[in-house]
């Protein structure tokens, strides 16, 4: 009868096997454990996350902007505009230009006719513009856009001299600041031996020649033919300036410096002529041949320039 009963129960799901019932409890048990472990694992991976990437501090934060701009331009221009050598290289600088440009020429004029020399106010302002624009683009490095400024004033104020010269004297003293216009673009790459004949030409062409014209009202061969010696100062002290580093700028100062000084050498000799030479090898020994910061090497080149200019012309008084 017992045995009967159970079986009715167990048809009728009122009773059920111990062993069956444990294995249902472990069934239901095992979804609960395997949620723990996978929220385990998700604290794991949390901390692992957190390990690898640190928070950020503000030490952190202020230093890579101080890092990010410590080579900028603007860094570098602050650098130069607050050093003192700079400011005095650039009254060298120009003073050493006006005296190439304007010494000479009255020399000559003076040699010619005799007579009293005539000054122009509006071109004597208009060298000086000139010169400092000239030392602004060299001096600083010849891309930077701030040289732009100093070169559209020169080139602005030609206008009020088209009012008391002919319409080519105004041409001739347009083309220097215009190719300094030219050498300042980069995609022109001007800033080797093509440019630095460039300049050096026009430098010795153009106010030199409207000097002596207004003086005399008129030009002569000989005067031309005697701006070689200039032409290739021009060539030999900016070669290292378009030419800045390497083993390049030390074979065209060589090359630029022995055909001026046969030059010099080709003049009488005496202690004027003693003197240029001793120059000359001294910029190539001292100046070129090592590494003069490029912020300095305009100022001080244009007044060993002036020099050798002077001594060369004065021997022609």
């Amino acid at each position: 009868m017992d045995k009967e009963y159970a079986d009715r129960l167990k048809r009728l799901g009122q009773l059920d096997d111990p062993q069956e019932t444990t294995a249902q409890t472990n069934d239901k048990k095992a979804p609960t454990q395997t949620k723990k472990e996978k929220k385990e694992k998700k604290q794991t991976t949390k901390t692992t996350h957190s390990v690898k990437k640190p928070p950020k501090t503000k030490k952190t934060e202020e230093a890579q902007p101080q890092t990010h701009h410590k080579n900028t331009p603007m860094r570098v221009q602050k650098s130069i505009y607050r050093d003192k050598i700079f400011w005095i290289l650039l009254v060298i600088s120009t003073l050493s230009q006006l005296a190439i440009w304007w010494i000479y020429p009255f020399i000559y004029s003076k040699q010619l006719v005799g007579g009293p020399l005539q000054q122009s106010p509006l071109l004597v302002t208009y060298s000086v513009l000139l010169a400092i624009a000239t030392y602004f683009t060299f001096a600083q490095g010849i891309t930077v856009r701030l040289n732009y400024i100093f070169i559209l004033i020169p080139i602005g104020f030609i206008y009020f001299l088209y009012q008391e010269m002919t319409g080519q004297q105004v041409i001739l003293l347009a083309l220097l600041p215009v190719s300094l216009f030219l050498i300042n673009i980069p995609w022109l790459n001007l800033k080797n031996i093509l440019g630095l004949i460039l300049y050096s030409g026009l430098s010795t062409l153009s106010l030199p020649v409207v000097i002596f014209y207004q003086q005399n009202t008129f030009l002569t061969p000989p005067f031309i033919l005697s701006l070689v010696p200039l032409f290739l100062s021009y060539l030999y002290y900016m070669s290292s300036i378009f030419i800045p580093y390497g083993t390049e700028k030390r074979v065209t100062g060589l090359i630029f410096g022995i055909v001026l000084l046969l030059v010099v050498l080709s003049l009488p000799w005496n202690l004027w002529t003693l003197s240029a030479v001793i120059l000359i090898i001294f910029t190539w020994m001292v100046l070129i041949n090592f590494d003069l910061k490029l912020k300095y090497r305009m100022g001080i080149l244009s007044f060993l320039e002036m020099i050798t200019v002077l001594v060369i012309f004065l021997q022609q008084r």
